[in-house]
């Protein structure tokens, strides 16, 4: 898997943290949270589920091409290296963000888009990774969802 790995326009800062009470409409599956452990090279990770049944087959398949494929292009490789990119992309800067050197990154494949937020330091969580259902694709599911509710709520003839 290629990846194009860009930097998040300062309006979509939100969407690199957890909202309950938004997690529907925006379509959001899941984040996963991990670090690279005291000496920077390990790599641990903790998945937390938003919506289950957002968490499809193809989803999980793609989640595990794209996790690997961003520890070998570097970013997840360790917390070196994740440091190197992240100070390469200054425009990736998240403004607002609880430290000024927390970094948001933004991969979109056809169905769904990933917002990667950096802090390459020891001591505390390097990454998070939340995972959305792609606008267009849950624009679709939206409107499939509503014609089938309206079938099932139509009077019977």
């Amino acid at each position: 898997m290629s990846l194009e790995i860009n930097a998040a326009a300062p309006e979509e800062a939100a969407l690199f943290y957890s909202n309950t009470e938004k997690d529907k409409e925006l379509g959001c599956i899941g984040h996963l949270r991990g670090d690279f452990g005291h000496g920077g090279k390990e790599f641990w990770s903790t998945w937390w589920e938003h919506q289950r049944d957002l968490k499809t087959q193809a989803f999980k398949d793609e989640f595990d091409v794209l996790i690997n494929s961003l520890r070998k292009q570097g970013l997840l490789k360790d917390r070196g290296s994740m440091a190197k990119f992240c100070h390469v992309h200054p425009e990736a800067k998240i403004p607002g963000a609880w430290r000024p050197d927390v970094y948001g990154f933004r991969v979109d494949t056809g169905r769904h888009r990933y917002y990667i937020r950096c802090f390459p330091q020891g001591g505390d969580y390097n990454f998070y990774i939340y995972c959305y259902i792609n606008e267009k694709e849950r624009l679709r599911e939206q409107t499939h969802g509503k014609s089938i509710n309206k079938k099932k709520h139509e009077p019977e003839r």
